[in-house]
């Protein structure tokens, strides 16, 4: 337990984010791996379906924010924006099933990620649903893992020492074979949250999204946990990514352990001369 690392409000945090997670793993825990856990209930403020798994994620979350009592203006990836209490004391970017595909497939590799931030405290959490575990981190605090303590990036400066997720899409999906020949090895775990996390914990080196697609929902929560284990994470130009309210913006994004991030993105085909 690392919580005595975070500032007293980042530990009221960690402990409503650790209920929140249990919540959401009871919520869906019989629908992982059926068929009705697939099925479209609505289009989702995102632009994409929401599935029946998702709802009853987020549905569980929401269910949590109002039981404690404070106020938050919540983006979502589902609903969109939601207001809950009198008075927002916090903003909320919240992706409550990330991996819905995995999750329906029953391929135990899904998570909930949220970004919280007031006026004094940003605090990141991702919880591992299938596992138990989380990642969380503090803004000025260092990132941990729970189990396994204070987490730290990967220490390799070669490329072709790298393991590293990667996405891009049809007809794309060129993009990753210059890096392909260059690194020792790429996966696709199909949770961006979850992969951030690894990046952060060192058992992966970079993680790689050219999709052009990625979401402010999916990435708040990694981006600080990322940084905060001393990590990098930029667009393909080396631009540094700001989380604002548009949780629409859709960007390329790559974050790695920050030594040789220059040269990934050059291997790509992007970053600054």
């Amino acid at each position: 337990m690392m919580c005595e690392q975070l500032s007293l409000e980042g530990r009221a945090l960690k402990e409503l984010c650790d209920t929140t997670a249990r919540a959401v793993a009871s919520a869906i825990r019989g629908m992982v791996g059926t068929a009705d856990s697939g099925l479209m209930v609505k289009m989702g403020a995102d632009g994409t379906p929401t599935k029946n798994i998702d709802r009853a994620a987020e549905d569980s979350i929401l269910a949590c924010l109002r039981a404690s009592g404070l106020g938050f203006k919540v983006l979502s990836e589902e609903i969109g924006e939601v207001l809950i209490g009198e008075k927002p004391d916090y903003f909320l970017h919240l992706d409550p099933l990330d991996g819905t595909f995995n999750a329906i497939a029953g391929i135990p590799f899904y998570s909930v990620s949220m970004y919280i931030k007031s006026e004094i405290c940003q605090f990141g959490y991702i919880g591992d649903l299938a596992r138990g575990c989380s990642y969380y981190a503090e803004a000025g605090r260092g990132a941990y893992a729970e189990p396994g303590g204070r987490m730290h990036v990967s220490t390799l400066i070669s490329l072709k020492d790298f393991s590293i997720s990667a996405y891009t899409l049809r007809p794309h999906t060129g993009r990753l074979a210059a890096i392909g020949d260059k690194v020792r090895r790429i996966r696709t775990l199909g949770s961006t949250s979850l992969e951030m996390a690894l990046v952060a914990s060192g058992r992966l080196d970079a993680f790689v999204d050219l999709r052009g697609m990625l979401r402010v929902v999916d990435v708040a929560a990694g981006k600080l946990i990322l940084e905060e284990a001393g990590g990098t994470i930029t667009d393909i130009e080396e631009r540094e990514l700001h989380l604002g309210g548009d949780m629409w913006q859709r960007r390329d994004l790559i974050g790695s352990n920050g030594l040789i991030h220059r040269d990934l993105l050059k291997a790509i085909g992007g970053g600054c001369d």
